[in-house]
């Protein structure tokens, strides 16, 4: 192989440089969403935080000041659905938000009733009943709302079941 220059390049330096637009921020936590499952940048939410489906929304670092008997609404990547081998028809999940995790309690009969966003729903609107028992807080659902369609990537993957 001789040291002339290759054909294929002959011409490179004679093309002015070209600068590419740097991401927006959505873009790059799509991008590490759908390549990795997670993101060292913002949460999804945080950017989701004031459109109106999210407006009224409590955070899970909020929920802590809420009363027993409270009824509100949050929403959370759901990161884990956890049904346990009882026969009682309940199904735990936790949701995920910029502050932190939520603990909701999905009996069967709202399962039935919301049964599509139950099961497919990457990220989840509730409408529940706030429950404290000894400092831990969880939300009994009464509505579900699937809002996956506000996220701007598709794969999260979710613990289902076990």
């Amino acid at each position: 192989i001789s040291d002339q220059q290759m054909p294929l390049f002959a011409n490179v330096k004679d093309q002015p440089a070209r600068e590419l637009p740097a991401p927006h921020e959505s873009e790059n936590i799509k991008a590490d969403y759908e390549s990795t499952g997670l993101t060292l940048g913002r949460h999804p939410l945080a950017l989701l935080r004031n459109s109106p489906e999210l407006k009224n929304c409590v955070m899970a670092k909020d929920l802590i000041t809420c009363r027993s008997g409270q009824v509100l609404t949050l929403a959370g990547l759901v990161t884990c659905r956890q049904r346990p081998g009882t026969r009682s028809g309940v199904t735990f999940l936790t949701l995920e938000d910029e502050s932190g995790n939520s603990n909701v309690v999905v009996w069967a009969h709202t399962a039935r009733q919301f049964r599509q966003c139950f099961l497919t729903s990457n990220l989840l609107w509730v409408k529940g009943i706030v429950e404290i028992h000894e400092g831990v807080v969880h939300v009994i659902a009464g509505r579900l709302k699937d809002l996956s369609s506000l996220l701007s990537f598709s794969r999260l993957e979710s613990r289902r079941f076990h």
